[in-house]
């Protein structure tokens, strides 16, 4: 292989992760389910040392956020490709939409039962709170990222889009 070749193949990768990040940047733009998930997992993270999670559950853990994460991506990409066929209401094309929408859901529901069963321990929660109030820069900053992370999840799309 070519110096030139080598290059271009170079080239060739790097637009296709700057393709691939401006499909994400995309999503967290103009869906807000996309923002609801990265806000609850980024929340999920932060507050997961308290519960001393072993790597396999840290593992279980990630997995779980990235599936959701997935599934909104590809939902979206699925509406976007539906939208551009049907100029007009077509109920396949609903079909298409709510079955992607609903393999979201069964992921979002599947992360909320993964997450009771790593997360719900009534001692560690109350550990928490004692932290947060405990500690007033802490305290502080979550009381500060509530009222942010809201904003966030419904700031207005920068894409105004057509729905069926």
């Amino acid at each position: 292989m070519t110096r030139e070749e080598r290059v271009g193949e170079v080239k060739s990768l790097a637009r296709s992760f700057r393709n691939a990040f401006r499909g994400i940047a995309f999503c967290i733009q103009n869906e807000r389910n996309m923002r609801i998930h990265l806000t609850v997992g980024a929340y999920v993270l932060v507050f997961s040392p308290f519960f001393y999670l072993t790597a396999a559950e840290y593992a279980v853990l990630i997995v779980v956020i990235t599936l959701v994460l997935v599934t909104e991506t590809v939902n979206t990409a699925i509406e976007a490709a539906v939208n551009m066929q049907a100029q007009w209401y077509d109920s396949i094309a609903r079909v298409a939409k709510d079955v992607a929408a609903g393999a979201v859901l069964l992921c979002a529901l599947s992360a909320v039962v993964i997450g009771s069963i790593l997360f719900l321990r009534p001692a560690v929660l109350l550990r928490i709170f004692f932290f947060l109030t405990d500690n007033l820069f802490c305290g502080a900053l979550f009381v500060i990222s509530l009222p942010l992370a809201v904003l966030f999840i419904f700031r207005r799309p920068r894409f105004r889009r057509l729905h069926m």
